[in-house]
């Protein structure tokens, strides 16, 4: 496939921040124009060894640079263009071209590939990453990220003198996950939870003072995290809903390297404290995840934590998840690492952590090869774009993290996915 023409456009993500979004014009060997276009998300709370972002003005600039390196080059397939990619780059981390440039390049080859050979994106991502299995036996979850806290909030002055609050809750995401196989139920299931869950804080906080955050979950005045646990888990006891509950931590953020603690709500923790908080949170509110429980070059504690809770364990503990995040940043080495340290079962995929859909794809494999899960995720700056519902489909990933059922660009991922549901009429 040859690329005749493309452009980089800057445009807002949902922080209101500036962000790219790449147009191909592409052409097959029987001279039919293909366009396809992708754009790419921002983290806020983001690991040390992500790849470079570059400022989406110089990254503009960039690309009139290189654009002729790609221009009529007959592409055997998705490697060569990403390689070329990485080449013209010339950096470990990609801080030349940016790997928000690279990766909006990358997409958008691979919508142009998918429409050029008239095959839906998750099919053709299916067939990228060796995914063996039936389409959709196992189809993701979604997460639905339905209270905020950590960097993703950001608390009113006036809670300070109303409540004596200062920031928001330590913990970054309190997910609710479907447990039913129906993705439709699931969503449905997920977006009842959400509103329910939004008229009961009104209720006990009072609406003017429920909030939403950069991923559409509510930020209220709670005092401990727990507290915000017990009322998710109550309205799922009282609903029967076929819900169970799942954590970020992002404690790299509230880990102090100096002393090796970790501090919420005002305690200082050890690493070995910390872990029966996260043991006693399993335990009382049935987690079925937990996300980068310690700080992002925590692998041994990582391994203490999933050995304590995964392997010494018995009956469901087999179905919960350690997932890794800052701790692995989709990046080869570090998921090798973390395999051969046994700091986990599952890992989370982040697109823009890497900067290219084959280095992405290279890691979904590593995973699946090594039995660890995979969830593919946004991030808190989202656009429209839907990439990441086709390639959780198409990989066979355990999960699909998007925020909450509520905003446009998180409903976006969660809406393509109910497409591709329908379109394969799966039942159980």
């Amino acid at each position: 496939m040859q690329i005749i023409d493309g452009q980089i456009k800057i445009i807002k993500d949902s922080r209101g921040n500036n962000t790219l979004e790449a147009h191909l014009l592409a052409k097959e060997g029987d001279g039919k124009n293909v366009v396809a276009l992708a754009s790419v998300p921002a983290g806020k709370s983001t690991g040390a060894h992500e790849a470079f972002v570059l400022d989406p003005k110089k990254a503009f600039d960039k690309f009139s640079e290189i654009k002729n390196n790609f221009l009529k080059i007959n592409f055997r397939d998705q490697r060569e263009f990403d390689s070329l990619l990485i080449a013209l780059d010339g950096t470990q981390n990609k801080s030349n071209l940016g790997a928000n440039l690279i990766l909006s390049l990358s997409l958008a080859f691979a919508r142009a590939w998918s429409k050029s050979r008239g095959i839906e994106l998750y099919r053709y991502l299916k067939d990228l990453s060796d995914n063996q299995k039936k389409l959709f036996e196992d189809f993701p979850r979604p997460l639905f990220n339905v209270v905020n806290g950590g960097a993703h909030v950001e608390i009113p002055q006036s809670w300070d003198k109303k409540f004596g609050i200062k920031k928001g809750l330590d913990l970054q995401e309190f997910q609710v996950i479907p447990t039913v196989k129906d993705f439709g139920i699931g969503l449905s299931v997920g977006q009842e939870f959400y509103k329910k869950l939004g008229k009961e804080l009104s209720k006990i906080y009072d609406k003017e003072n429920v909030l939403l955050g950069d991923e559409a979950g509510y930020v209220c005045p709670f005092k401990t995290n727990e507290e915000a646990l017990e009322i998710m888990q109550e309205l799922i006891n009282r609903h029967l809903y076929p819900l169970k509950i799942g954590l970020d931590a992002a404690a790299s953020q509230f880990y102090s390297k100096e002393n090796d603690l970790y501090t919420i709500e005002k305690s200082q923790m050890t690493p070995e404290e910390i872990s029966v908080f996260y043991s006693d949170l399993f335990d009382r509110y049935e987690l079925i995840s937990l996300e980068d429980p310690f700080d992002e070059e925590s692998f041994d504690d990582f391994h203490r934590l999933s050995d304590e809770l995964l392997i010494q364990k018995t009956s469901n503990q087999s179905k919960k998840l350690i997932i890794t995040d800052d701790l692995t940043t989709t990046n080869p080495q570090r998921l090798k690492e973390a395999i051969e340290k046994k700091s986990g079962n599952a890992i989370l995929i982040k697109l823009n952590q890497i900067g290219t859909l084959s280095e992405t794809i290279d890691v979904i494999k590593m995973a699946r090869e090594n039995n660890w899960q995979q969830v593919v995720s946004h991030r808190s700056g989202e656009t429209m774009d839907s990439f990441i519902a086709d390639l959780a489909a198409g990989s066979g990933a355990w999960g699909l993290k998007s925020g909450a059922p509520g905003k446009p660009e998180r409903m976006a991922k969660y809406s393509r996915m109910l497409e591709i549901w329908k379109k394969e009429n799966v039942v159980f």
